[in-house]
């Protein structure tokens, strides 16, 4: 009896290439293949990549290396680069590393088992500028990592001119999918367990600008609201640009919406927003802002921030510091500017010297972790609703998420909760996370 051929999948970067990774197995499943338990065991390995920031393409590149060694000893491997990197990087990966089979780009996967046969057939596969889209995918929805949690995407591409973004080449135009494939594939999710939705898009809350006026993200959450068993919905990762009055009325008036929000600012500094190409200043920033506050007073902001960006001066790194002082984000992702291939920003000097990216990444860093300890310190005796997401790293504790998308741990030691809504009061507050004794329901009030 001839075994099952098995794979592997090692996803990098965003929710959106963890989401297409799920897809990915949902056709190799379909196509008889089985899943292996460790890289080691499998026939065909995956690596379904990300080319907005070079460390993520480092790990990618040093993986690949690895993975040459081990063909010269497993010549019937199959090694496949999926996601941005196969589209940006096609030439240099079939000129320079012969040992990888599939090449396929992120609008490319939808056949991903025919690919992957014709690879395992001796036949060298490229395909990232045509080919199914991954959204063409009737999705298998037991195909997820954790029951009770599902990413769900909107929409494929992006539109915005930002200089320093990789993602319009990489992914393309902006392209969101029919309302009602969404309503189907969430409702199905829901019938399997799935208690909480993540809409995904690379700007999520432009969703429907080519489908029409009637076609909005407000529109979408009330119709997913609507589901019955469905207890928190959110939508990662949203534009300035696109916060619109009607967008957070629906907010406000959805209790099952979560009060987080992932509104990255990117700079404090109106003169680099400006070369950026972001489309908005500090102002109207701070004006969208106090608007969601005044209707939603609980909602907490997320953001990202790039240090270091060309031409960026003290100064301007100071108006970023006292921008967040002023909003004081509940999380905030910092990375030091680092040219993409392809973009325009690639063709500016980057003057920023390395070593002065590292501090100001530092400053940054540690502003934020204040910020967050501020917060949490707050919560130190109150008692919250935490959905629980597993096992921490901390050995006779689980882990799960609040619903300010806050990381709390607490003692316990039974699988049966992962999946489940507890109660936990915090005792102590962490730079980064809670740790809660768990409570008897309903001590939520």
């Amino acid at each position: 009896m001839t075994s099952r051929p098995k794979y592997f999948v090692h996803s990098y970067g965003c929710q959106m290439n963890k989401l297409d990774s799920e897809l990915v197995e949902s056709r190799l499943l379909e196509a008889g293949y089985e899943p292996a338990d460790t890289e080691g065991e499998a026939n065909v390995v995956l690596l379904n990549t990300c080319s907005v920031r070079e460390h993520a393409e480092d790990r990618v590149w040093s993986k690949l290396g690895r993975l040459r060694v081990r063909k010269r000893k497993e010549p019937e491997l199959v090694v496949g680069m999926l996601g941005c990197m196969a589209q940006e990087h096609q030439r240099r990966v079939q000129a320079r590393m012969p040992h990888v089979d599939l090449v396929v780009g992120p609008s490319a996967f939808g056949d991903i088992e025919k690919k992957v046969d014709a690879a395992r057939a001796k036949n060298s596969v490229v395909a990232v500028d045509d080919g199914v889209s991954g959204d063409s995918i009737f999705r298998n929805v037991r195909v997820r990592p954790h029951r009770s949690q599902a990413y769900v995407s909107i929409m494929r591409g992006c539109n915005m001119p930002c200089t320093y973004c990789i993602v319009p080449t990489t992914r393309g135009i902006e392209i969101s999918r029919p309302m009602h494939e969404i309503v189907e594939e969430s409702q199905r999710l829901v019938d399997d367990g799935v208690t909480e939705i993540t809409l995904l898009g690379q700007t999520v809350n432009a969703y429907g600008r080519d489908l029409g006026r009637e076609f909005t993200l407000s529109r979408l959450l009330r119709e997913l609201h609507a589901i019955e068993g469905l207890r928190r919905l959110a939508f990662i990762t949203s534009h300035p640009n696109f916060l619109s009055a009607e967008l957070i009325d629906t907010i406000a008036e959805l209790p099952n919406v979560s009060r987080y929000l992932h509104l990255p600012a990117q700079s404090g500094s109106n003169r680099v927003l400006k070369t950026m190409r972001r489309g908005y200043t500090v102002e109207r920033y701070l004006a969208r802002a106090e608007q969601l506050w005044a209707k939603v007073p609980e909602i907490e902001l997320h953001s990202d921030f790039i240090v270091g960006y060309p031409g960026e001066t003290e100064a301007d790194f100071e108006e970023t510091v006292q921008f967040m002082e002023r909003v004081k984000f509940a999380q905030s992702y910092v990375f030091k500017y680092s040219p993409r291939p392809g973009t325009i920003a690639a063709d500016l000097e980057d003057d920023v010297p390395e070593h002065e990216k590292a501090r100001r990444n530092q400053v940054l860093l540690a502003l934020q972790e204040k910020h967050t300890r501020e917060k949490n310190d707050r919560l130190v005796g109150q008692t919250l609703e935490v959905l629980v997401e597993g096992d921490s790293k901390v050995e006779g504790r689980m882990s799960g998420r609040t619903w300010h998308h806050r990381l709390a741990h607490f003692p316990a030691n039974d699988p049966a909760l992962k999946g489940q809504y507890v109660h936990v009061r915090v005792t102590e507050a962490l730079a980064h996370s809670l740790v809660g004794e768990l409570q008897p329901a309903p001590a939520l009030s």
